[in-house]
């Protein structure tokens, strides 16, 4: 029988030479011990056979390099030995360190059980695929159909209104959005509520507009039997309600008549409602997201609006900004816009040419329908194009009757609009005179008054798409 009364360097290779593979590396990533274990699972690769040699020249995917270099270890990293039956194992990687300065690294090869860990590995993740479909399904199922990435755009408008939506998403607070017809509120809305802590809850929605006054109160309380003629048996649950633990967005608030204001100040405060001929208070759990295409500080001033539910719905403000103030996401929406369009409509309309996306970005146009009108255009233009790659003159017929605006107030930039302005119209004039002349470089230099090698330069500059032109 043996007897330990220390920790020593034969105990410590003794209980080495019971693991797994075995490897300790220097600080650099070279070999300087391996075990019996590791040179089986390796095909018979000794200590003398790889001592001095880096790691990476016999193991490429390794992770030590990675370790030595951030000083952290690297845990569970599968690989494959390479014996006479190549199989699958774990490694992990730890830096090793004296007086706090990295002097060595190791590793751990664990076969043993782990087919096992494979096994269980797969099972969870299918677990994990389960739950996130069944999720899905559930957000679709209970009204929340878009997410954040349903937002198009790298503006730093969209990407500070992105960062106000996830911080939003963060409370149960309530939000008012605010914005112009056609911008996407409801995109915003969805996606606060998809990336909260209520999104396996319902999303319900109401139009403020386009509901009948008369019929408001009914919609958002709901009513007891017998309430009014017509009433259906044995009642009807409102959209609070019906939001119970989820949100409730109120779209176009602005809409809401004076009469229903305070009844939904009550809920919104004391967070309980009342059906129509109801005797008692429903407790409700919901969070309100409201969305306005004028400013509510507006409508108060005009005593449109009560300004005690003003101040309650305007916690979290969020502002979209309007597409004229963000036009270099044009492209990015048109694309985007594209793929949805060929779907709903059966189509197959390859692609939208460079030109097409530089004109629209920098045309002189207010674009007061947002996107909306953007995407109204872009469909026109498919139904013309019979699948085709769409072209400018698949749009220009839409701008002929329009008043195309240029912005004359001053602010610091006035002093290159002339400049890009003519820059603009040098580049349209040179596209025009390359169709004209099918792309025949000499024929549109002469058309142009200018020499091939300066057309050339100016295709250059302007990066025009010769494809675009025919």
């Amino acid at each position: 029988m043996i007897v330990i009364k220390e920790f020593s360097p034969q105990l410590a290779k003794l209980i080495i030479d019971h693991l797994d593979g075995v490897v300790v590396t220097d600080a650099q990533g070279r070999y300087i011990y391996v075990n019996e274990a590791w040179s089986e699972m390796m095909g018979g690769l000794k200590l003398e056979d790889v001592k001095g040699k880096y790691v990476r020249d016999i193991v490429p995917d390794t992770k030590i390099d990675y370790v030595l270099r951030t000083k952290k270890p690297v845990t569970g990293h599968v690989v494959i030995t390479k014996g006479p039956k190549k199989t699958q194992a774990f490694s992990s990687y730890f830096p090793i360190f004296k007086d706090g300065k990295l002097v060595a690294g190791f590793i751990h090869v664990f076969m043993r059980g782990i087919k096992d860990a494979m096994d269980f590995s797969f099972k969870v993740n299918s677990m994990v695929n389960q739950i996130e479909y069944y999720q899905q399904e559930l957000r679709k199922i209970r009204g929340a159909k878009y997410t954040i990435d349903n937002i198009i755009g790298n503006s730093k408008e969209i990407v500070n209104m992105k960062n106000l939506i996830i911080n939003a998403a963060r409370s149960n607070s309530t939000v008012l959005i605010e914005g112009e017809t056609g911008t996407g509120k409801e995109l915003v809305a969805h996606s606060i509520h998809d990336l909260s802590t209520r999104s396996s809850g319902p999303f319900i929605k109401v139009n403020c507009a386009a509901i009948p006054r008369e019929l408001l109160e009914s919609e958002f309380f709901g009513y007891e039997e017998g309430a009014f003629t017509g009433a259906k048996k044995g009642g009807k649950e409102g959209r609070f309600e019906m939001a119970n633990g989820g949100s409730l967005f109120l779209d176009e608030i602005n809409h809401m008549p004076l009469t229903l204001q305070p009844k939904l100040l009550r809920a919104l405060q004391e967070k309980e409602i009342e059906r129509v001929g109801g005797k008692g208070s429903i407790p409700v759990d919901v969070r309100i997201i409201a969305a306005s295409n004028v400013p509510l500080d507006k409508l108060v001033e005009e005593k449109r609006f009560r300004i005690d539910l003003y101040y309650r719905l305007n916690v979290i403000r969020i502002t979209i900004p309007p597409l004229r103030k963000r036009k270099e996401d044009i492209p990015l929406i048109l694309d985007d816009l594209l793929d949805k369009l060929n779907f709903e409509l059966g189509m197959n309309v390859p692609s939208i040419s460079a030109d097409v996306k530089y004109r629209l970005m920098n045309l002189n146009y207010d674009w007061p329908g947002n996107i909306r009108e953007l995407q109204n255009i872009l469909e026109r233009a498919m139904n013309k194009s019979w699948g085709d790659k769409l072209k400018w003159e698949h749009f220009s017929d839409y701008f002929d009757s329009k008043t195309l605006k240029i912005d004359c107030k001053p602010n610091q930039s006035d002093g290159h609009l002339i400049k890009d302005m003519k820059k603009a119209l040098e580049k349209e004039t040179i596209i025009k005179a390359l169709y004209r002349c099918n792309n025949n470089k000499t024929k549109a230099a002469k058309m142009l008054g200018i020499s091939r090698t300066w057309l050339y330069k100016k295709i250059k500059e302007y990066e025009i798409d010769l494809v675009d032109c025919k």
